[in-house]
């Protein structure tokens, strides 16, 4: 069964109905139709009935909060526009089981025993999914959530845009070290453009943002995913000429995670190839492994948002990571360029620049290319990373390829620049943590008998 979307969603999606057909029509065994009915969403009552009551209804004004984000987060495309994105004619195929009676297992994080079930549950997935070699060796569905349904991958969505990036730069249409200007005049003397496409890439941009206009929600605003203040930009390209120049790096340079940037690549990327980001991500990616269509959200003039838009199955996004495991291991089976994978994630060497930077907790030893970030623990273990606990985990050295889609409150304020980040000291949420998710993945791992 395809989820196919049209190129452009006004905002009309597939409805309760759909929803409801999709929980009759999941997988029996395990505790996939099981999850599903037990609550969450049914259980909250949230856009149940027809209408739904005034209370349950979810709105831009609401959707990122709980109750409602869990809905919400699932159902984006009925919440604000969207462009529509390809499957393959034919999909990578994903053979294995739901890994009954895995729930047990257990496993440590910081100290404290944990059991995968209570895991999954505390930390508000929707969906997990763990591949050994590209077979499935454990997936689970919660919360209304279902296989065949899309999930909201938020910052997921910049590990798409540095791999088509990376694809550029193999090709030879895009010089990493050349200003980002030389290739959107319109960034010039701007902190993006003045810097090099890597350093946009790396996040390494010395950049501050308005204190009425932070890099999330003044994004989010622009694209129309949350309400605008009435002077605010309404579309991305005006949001990125908003930002103004910092020289908060110090000696060591800067290292600060922010939505710009990977806005800005997008516009290069856009300009060097004539094409959407969306007909990018089909044509090299989605149309050659995906079993269902995905989309993402469009700003009014139809700009995609490329740091954190993206959305789509459980499945999908597994076959995407399990893509580019195969590709960083020399295998262009799943359509992936081995060369262009190797560029996104050849070490990056700016772990001391990370360590200063604002997601730095929980993150002891990382560093960070491309929208990737590197483990940097001996086995090659590279991760994506999304607002509200979207994670993908690819450990090279076994073959293990991970992804969980939640709905995870952070309603945390984001720093405006580097300096802010030196101010706030935030540690990290454990079970939230990188760690944790390596830790049940690693226990996943051990209990199947791999």
């Amino acid at each position: 069964m395809r989820a196919h979307s049209a190129w452009r969603n006004t905002g009309f999606g597939l409805g309760r109905a759909w929803v409801a057909a999709m929980v009759l029509a999941l997988p029996s065994g395990g505790l996939l139709a099981q999850d599903v009915a037990q609550g969450g969403v049914v259980g909250d009552g949230i856009m149940q009935g027809f209408p739904p009551p005034p209370d349950k209804q979810v709105s831009r004004g609401n959707g990122l909060r709980p109750p409602f984000m869990r809905w919400a987060l699932s159902h984006a495309r009925e919440m604000s526009p969207t462009a529509g994105i390809r499957h393959a004619a034919h999909p990578m195929a994903l053979a294995g089981d739901a890994g009954d009676g895995l729930d047990g297992a257990t496993f440590s994080v910081a100290g404290n025993t944990v059991r995968l079930a209570d895991y999954l549950r505390d930390t508000h997935t929707d969906g997990f999914i763990v591949l050994h070699q590209g077979r499935i060796v454990y997936e689970r569905y919660f919360g209304g959530f279902g296989p065949y349904q899309p999930h909201i991958w938020a910052s997921m969505t910049k590990s798409v845009t540095g791999l088509l990036a990376a694809m550029l730069v193999e090709e030879g249409k895009l010089d990493p070290q050349a200003r980002l200007a030389q290739y959107v005049p319109e960034l010039a003397g701007n902190p993006f453009g003045e810097a090099t496409v890597q350093q946009n890439l790396d996040m390494e941009v010395q950049v501050g943002y308005a204190e009425s206009l932070p890099p999330d929600l003044g994004l989010f605003g622009a694209v129309g995913v949350v309400p605008r203040k009435a002077d605010a930009p309404d579309n991305i390209y005006d949001f990125l000429k908003t930002v103004h120049a910092t020289r908060d790096g110090g000696e060591g340079g800067t290292w600060y995670y922010q939505n710009g940037s990977p806005e800005a690549v997008a516009w290069a990327i856009r300009r060097i190839t004539g094409k959407s980001w969306s007909q990018l991500v089909t044509e090299r990616l989605w149309s050659r492994f995906a079993e269902d269509d995905a989309y993402t959200h469009v700003d009014r003039q139809g700009t995609e948002m490329a740091s954190g838009g993206l959305n789509s199955t459980l499945r999908d996004a597994a076959r995407f990571a399990e893509a580019v495991r195969r590709a960083a291991a020399g295998d262009a089976s799943a359509g992936i360029s081995p060369g262009a994978a190797r560029i996104a994630l050849q070490p990056a060497g700016n772990q001391a620049r990370f360590a200063r930077g604002n997601l730095a907790a929980g993150r002891a030893g990382y560093s960070y290319r491309n929208y990737w970030f590197q483990r940097n623990d001996g086995d090659g273990g590279i991760e994506a990373s999304g607002r509200f606990g979207q994670k993908i985990y690819i450990n090279p050295r076994i073959g293990l390829t991970v992804v969980k889609l939640s709905a995870s409150p952070d309603n945390a304020a984001r720093p405006t620049s580097a300096a802010g980040v030196r101010q706030r000291g935030e540690s990290a949420r454990v079970l939230e943590s990188s760690e944790a998710l390596v830790a049940a993945a690693l226990a996943v791992y051990r209990a199947s008998g791999r």
